[in-house]
């Protein structure tokens, strides 16, 4: 109980960077929780100038049709390219005298000018679909029984549905949150671990350690029992932190999956973090290994910034980092619906992944330990 006490005293000292990381965790969060996130599609209209030439029929109905979909600008022709430049209108279309006739010819002399951005793209798709939607239909039908079959398969809209019962926004939000938790696990982990074992081995303190009856073998068991319960106390309390941010949906399967994965790699963590606090014990440089150590490896990993904006060559290097394998796991579980055989292996195999560095550090540690207790 003594040793138990001893560190609880040494960590009620550190309490102020632990709440700095939990602050800097909620702020994410409710930064993320006031983002938009719409993923409906509203169709914009883009602005464009005609310069028409040409007085047929299908010409006329072109530009009736463009103008349902664009909102077109009279402009003089000295002021178009201005226009064009200053984005005040994304496309200028040039209309050509005969292109009705030419067109049924199967010979398109339509030509335009584009500002290059999207809205640009989308005039020109509008384009081609009439012009294709004519040359399909005019070997069929001539002058307004043509129009009139045009215009009516250029009406009908089609309507997609994707029909799914994830919470896509919600998830996103509970992703974001976990991915950055990893930060605020490893560096809480590395930053407490690391202090705690630096105070616990000053030379005054170990030589009391040294000369007590106190069995040395029992004395490590109690200190890492005591950390271990310290780092979970942490876990226990950033779970709770997501229930009261994500009471709708963390207990659901997702939910779930996100706390067992967190617990997963909150063991590699406290293996990370009682490895460093057995390498060095001067205090001075354990906030340069924090920097190292977490903050690298979170943005290495995609903790920070989306993995989908990620470079790939950060990806590979970001292999060699459990946080890596607790990121994508994240990033799988916001996917899942229904049970999934091939979704679940790659969980289980990013988590035995994760399992596997936590041993690799234990392995280290020990080493590193038996090391200097023959130098001592």
């Amino acid at each position: 109980m003594i040793v138990f006490k001893t560190i609880l005293k040494i960590l009620n000292k550190l309490k102020g960077m632990l709440i700095l990381y939990t602050f800097m965790l909620v702020m994410i969060t409710f930064i993320n929780q006031t983002s938009n996130n719409e993923t409906s599609f509203l169709e914009s209209k883009p602005s464009i100038a005609i310069v028409n030439e040409d007085d047929s029929l299908i010409t006329n109905d072109f530009i009736d049709y463009m103008d349902k979909h664009c909102i077109i600008k009279n402009l003089a022709s000295k002021n178009i390219d201005d226009a064009l430049f200053y984005r005040s209108i994304n496309m200028v279309v040039y209309i050509p005298k005969d292109f009705g006739e030419n067109l049924l010819s199967n010979n398109v002399t339509l030509e335009y000018k584009a500002s290059g951005d999207e809205a640009s793209s989308y005039t020109k798709m509008l384009i081609e679909k009439y012009i294709k939607t004519v040359l399909i239909y005019k070997d069929y039908y001539s002058d307004e029984e043509l129009i009139n079959h045009v215009n009516n398969l250029l009406k009908l809209d089609a309507n997609v549905e994707v029909k799914t019962k994830l919470e896509t926004s919600k998830l996103e939000r509970m992703t974001r949150y976990f991915n950055f938790l990893n930060y605020a696990l490893l560096a809480g982990s590395v930053y407490c671990i690391s202090m705690i074992l630096a105070s616990i081995k000053e030379e005054k303190v170990k030589k009391r350690t040294i000369i007590s009856s106190f069995d040395y073998k029992k004395y490590d068991r109690i200190v890492l029992g005591t950390l271990s319960i310290v780092i979970f106390g942490i876990w226990l309390l950033y779970m709770l932190l997501s229930i009261i941010l994500f009471k709708n949906t963390i207990f659901t399967f997702n939910g779930l999956a996100y706390i067992l994965n967190s617990f997963v790699f909150t063991i590699a963590s406290l293996c990370i973090g009682y490895l460093i606090g057995n390498i060095t014990q001067n205090k001075n440089a354990i906030a340069g290994i924090i920097n190292v150590v977490a903050l690298g490896s979170s943005f290495l990993c995609g903790c920070f910034v989306p993995v989908e904006y990620m470079p790939d060559y950060a990806l590979k290097i970001a292999h060699i980092f459990p946080t890596y394998y607790y990121v994508s796991n994240n990033e799988i579980i916001k996917t899942i619906e229904a049970f999934n055989p091939t979704l679940i292996k790659s969980l289980l195999k990013n988590g035995f992944v994760i399992v596997l560095f936590s041993l690799l550090f234990i392995l280290l540690t020990n080493y590193i330990s038996k090391k200097k207790q023959i130098i001592n």
